[in-house]
């Protein structure tokens, strides 16, 4: 019997990153989970650095709709994995659509980064689960500026790939006025330290830990003003766009893992699983609509609202399709199977990212009653 679910997904895996599906499938689940496995070097390793970079520039060229998918495939063998490389797509992606209208040394740069397979770290601010202030873009490093270029403080806590990260992107605001920007900086730079943060089995693959800047000198040409680079906004909404398609995919992946578990079994209740399958397939379908769209061109409010929608529809909806799962497949399955309670425990983590869920109501309410723009912070 050849199981269909995610067979969409499993085929753009095998498409674009064969050498990594074969690697993990090679794996069980909870040793690519552990905070040693080696996942993140497989993911180096291999051509997925360069998942959607365009092909002109030497990468894979996958769309967002492609790299959705792709995505919820690599949740669905690691969701650490899944989770740490969310960070790198969404910083490739961005800075190139920003390359479209910078300088043409920014243009080889980034393709230098590219064509090296280098792995970004995003260190953007993380939202305060339950509190009206958290922002997914209030920066949490200052610049100061000095002869040459500037000198950037602060620490970034989760930062995943903490210690694979070739390059460090970060939010960052100026010292002095407030003026925020983008910085990308070489994770070897002096005064950059790595500290223990993640303390959870869960997800610990991902090297969530804290990353230190203390006084790390950057050149000017590696600090993106947003007012000059990015008045708009546009740029951070990609990012974000990217964001919400690839993490909600990687949960989505984790939680069809158990939904598989469910078919396996022959005592599963058809109606159950369809419950629980409803809950997983309409989500996924959702993100798809919002990848199309992206890939299209929209940049739009109303699709930064729509990622909003889909991404508390998806954290409501994966935990109801992992409980009705582990309580279909039962007790004597969850006590012999410890992926059944790991994954059970992997899926909360979709309610932990920014923005936060008064944040995002606040917005939400705001836009639809026409009283504000989608603004993300």
């Amino acid at each position: 019997m050849t199981i269909r679910m995610m067979a969409t997904e499993r085929a753009a895996l095998a498409r674009y990153l064969p050498g990594l599906q074969k690697e993990l499938a090679g794996h069980s689940l909870l040793d690519l989970e552990a905070r040693d496995s080696g996942v993140i070097e497989m993911f180096k390793n291999s051509d997925a650095p360069a998942l959607v970079v365009p092909q002109e520039w030497g990468g894979l060229g996958a769309s967002a709709l492609e790299a959705t998918r792709v995505q919820r495939a690599v949740g669905a063998l690691s969701p650490s994995l899944g989770a740490a490389t969310t960070m790198h797509h969404l910083s490739i992606a961005t800075l190139i659509e920003h390359s479209a209208t910078g300088t043409d040394d920014e243009k080889e740069l980034l393709k230098a980064v590219v064509l090296a397979r280098m792995v970004l770290s995003s260190g953007f601010s993380e939202g305060s689960v339950g509190t009206s202030a958290a922002s997914a873009f209030k920066p949490t490093v200052t610049a100061r500026s000095v002869e040459g270029g500037y000198k950037v403080n602060g620490r970034k806590q989760p930062c995943s790939l903490s210690v694979s990260m070739d390059l460090l992107t970060a939010g960052v605001a100026d010292e002095a006025t407030g003026r925020r920007g983008v910085i990308v900086i070489p994770a070897a730079s002096e005064g950059i330290t790595v500290e223990p943060f993640w303390e959870t089995p869960v997800l610990a693959a991902s090297q969530s830990d804290t990353v230190v800047l203390e006084d790390v000198f950057i050149p000017s040409d590696m600090l993106f003003w947003n007012d000059v680079d990015d008045p708009a906004g546009r740029h951070e909404k990609t990012g974000y766009v990217w964001f919400g398609l690839l993490i909600s995919a990687t949960y989505l992946g984790a939680a069809s893992l158990l939904l598989e578990r469910m078919l396996a079994n022959p005592k599963t209740s058809p109606m159950l699983y369809a419950d629980a399958a409803c809950e997983i397939e309409t989500s996924m379908a959702a993100l798809e609509a919002i990848a199309r769209a992206f890939d299209e061109g929209d940049r739009s409010d109303e699709l930064s609202a729509r990622v909003l929608f889909v991404r508390e529809g998806i954290r409501h909806g994966v935990k109801r399709a992992v409980s009705t799962a582990v309580d279909a497949l039962g007790g004597i399955a969850f006590i012999k199977s410890p992926e059944i309670a790991y994954l059970s425990a992997a899926v909360q983590a979709a309610g932990f990212h920014p923005p936060s869920r008064r944040a995002t109501a606040d917005t939400l309410h705001a836009y639809h009653a026409g009283t504000g723009a989608v603004t993300l912070r």
